[in-house]
């Protein structure tokens, strides 16, 4: 309980008073009622006002700083008279405050408050290439509001916007883009630039379907042939064929990430979709490759970053695929990822085992989910490579008129390794 003074607070006590061992201590002044200073154990002081609301009828106070003893006084007695009034000075306060947060959002528009939200999501390096595309589709989403204050955007808005979206590029489009909006108002709901989320339980616009796609043995012959002419892009799909990894696992490796004693490859928690690490076979067809990838490269170098001096992951997926489709036979669309479906499936085919397939994927919600991956801890790391060498084997009867392993083997152009050498 705060100390009663029958007078009124000098320096001179408040000096004199001395810090307690642990917690606080409170002088309450004699000259303003309700005038209070805390002395922390620490050496802070701060003082408060505290009195009886005329509204509420409840004890209520409210803070004041670290103030001079004048100063305390002064705001004191100014609370004094808003009581007298008939006012609380506590509720008055926090109208206050909410008043001056509306005013600053009011006064932050879409552009500024985007800006800040793109610095903050790609600090980290961890799975930059997916949030670089994150940021693509958020921009194109949200660009007819820029110059508006992001406070002023509503659901009817946002709700045409999505609906000009799947009008003009699909329901798959529209969903990505509401998901996108809908992290970037929840990011701006937590810096008080908007008083609410505007797609809050707002549905998505289309169910989406899983993909089935798996490539047909004519398909994997067709993109083995077009992938041939020992490009970054070209032996970076030769890598996806022969391990089922993700094209960003890919395209971010580093010589770091490769153990040629072993004959393994380390994929990286902060580039894994799941982030955990996680360690699979590097296939006997893809080790000359990526050996002479490393020719000249430094050790934070990215072994698929020719386009950018190797100092960052490889990128422009979307551009150079586009080759890869006219080189197919004539059937359904498909995309990189039905490369790692395709693995998974024609390894099932072949009698791998489940929980094998899925360390190779790395997955996490299958034979590792649940209670069952608490208790399962063994090691497949061999298994897999026995699976992948099947795998392999295939890949090798189905490349015409060049061997897979030759293929994949073919010496790296010159104007690679001066790059490389440039880059170190």
């Amino acid at each position: 309980m705060p100390k009663l003074t029958a007078k009124a607070l000098t320096q001179k006590i408040i000096d004199a008073t001395p810090l307690p061992a642990s917690g606080e201590t409170a002088l309450r002044d004699g000259e303003v009622r309700g005038l209070v200073l805390r002395l922390s154990s620490r050496g802070s002081r701060s003082w408060r006002f505290e009195y009886r609301s005329p509204v509420t009828g409840k004890t209520k106070a409210i803070g004041l700083g670290a103030l001079s003893l004048a100063d305390a006084r002064t705001f004191g007695r100014q609370h004094q008279v808003a009581v007298s009034q008939g006012r609380c000075p506590a509720t008055e306060a926090a109208a206050d405050l909410m008043a001056r947060q509306e005013a600053q959002a009011r006064a932050v528009t879409v552009s500024a408050a985007l800006d800040m939200y793109e610095r903050a999501v790609l600090l980290s390096a961890v799975k930059l290439i997916s949030r670089k595309r994150r940021i693509r589709v958020l921009k194109g989403a949200i660009k007819p509001f820029t110059a508006r204050a992001v406070a002023s955007l509503t659901r009817g808005d946002l709700m045409l916007r999505l609906d000009e979206i799947q009008a003009a590029s699909g329901g798959t489009s529209r969903n990505r883009a509401q998901s996108e909006l809908r992290h970037f108002l929840g990011w701006c709901l937590n810096r008080d630039l908007v008083p609410t989320i505007p797609l809050d339980r707002v549905k998505r616009g289309v169910r989406e379907t899983p993909r089935e796609r798996v490539l047909n043995d004519a398909e994997v012959s067709a993109v083995l042939a077009a992938t041939a002419d020992r490009s970054a892009y070209t032996d970076l799909v030769r890598v996806l064929l022969y391990s089922a990894m993700r094209r960003n696992e890919v395209a971010s490796l580093q010589p770091r990430d490769l153990n040629f004693k072993t004959k393994t490859i380390t994929v990286r928690a902060e580039v894994s979709k799941t982030r955990q690490s996680r360690t699979i076979p590097m296939s006997s067809a893809l080790e000359p490759m990526l050996r002479e990838r490393l020719q000249g490269l430094p050790r934070d170098g990215f072994i698929f970053g020719d386009g950018t001096n190797f100092k960052k992951p490889f990128s422009g997926f979307s551009k150079r695929f586009a080759t890869l489709v006219t080189a197919m036979p004539k059937g359904e669309p498909w995309t990189l990822h039905d490369i790692r479906r395709t693995v998974a499936t024609r390894l099932h085919e072949t009698g791998t085992d489940a929980l094998v397939i899925e360390d190779l994927l790395g997955h996490l919600s299958g034979v590792r989910g649940g209670i069952g991956g608490v208790y399962n801890r063994a090691g497949t790391l061999e298994r897999q490579r026995e699976a992948l060498t099947t795998w392999s084997a295939k890949l090798e009867a189905l490349t015409a008129p060049v061997s897979a392993v030759s293929a994949v083997s073919a010496p790296v152009s010159a104007n690679v390794i001066r790059l490389k050498q440039k880059a170190s």
